[in-house]
């Protein structure tokens, strides 16, 4: 304790000199905030204040081992987009389409002039949507199993044996 009282006497006056106060001031903070900083490291590291206390601790001491376990999660993320839309081709179709027409047969023989309208017919092309195919869209969800690792930490207790110590383990994993 004397070695951190004495710490914060000189860190105290150091302080008296930045802070520019009186140095028995200084001093006197100085050695309040070791006096703290002792209680506090004692406190903090387990370590027993008095004999007395060391003594009690050195019974049933408890040392908590601890290991990491992996969280695991799944998002959502978009992984693209699908554009579908349709295009127009063309081309050229040939059809062989028979036509009728009349044809004015003269044979000799009486003078006389006939006038016969002749006719015949005429292919007139037209155009029209007929549905020749669907295409359909839908989504399905496809489930796979994948495989994650992750390194994981865990703490194991090691014992060292002196000369003469008797030790009893009870089920513990010990190295």
């Amino acid at each position: 304790m004397s070695k951190y009282i004495l710490i914060g006497a000189v860190i105290g006056l150091v302080f008296s000199l930045v802070l520019n106060i009186s140095l028995l001031e200084g001093l006197f903070l100085g050695t309040a905030l070791g006096g703290i900083s002792y209680k506090l490291y004692r406190l903090y590291s387990g370590e027993p204040n008095t004999p007395k206390e060391e003594a009690s601790q050195t019974k049933n001491q408890t040392i908590r081992l601890k290991e990491e376990q992996l969280d695991i999660s799944k998002n959502q993320v978009q992984t693209g987009d699908i554009k579908v839309h349709k295009e127009v081709s063309e081309q050229q179709k040939t059809f062989t389409v028979p036509i009728r027409r009349e044809e004015m047969v003269v044979e000799a023989g009486d003078e006389e002039e006939f006038r016969i309208p002749l006719k015949e017919e005429e292919i007139e092309i037209s155009k029209h949507p007929v549905k020749v195919n669907e295409v359909s869209l839908s989504k399905r969800e496809i489930e796979e199993i994948e495989q994650v690792k992750g390194m994981v930490k865990k703490e194991k207790a090691y014992i060292e044996k002196k000369e003469g110590a008797d030790v009893k383990v009870n089920d513990m994993e010990y190295y």
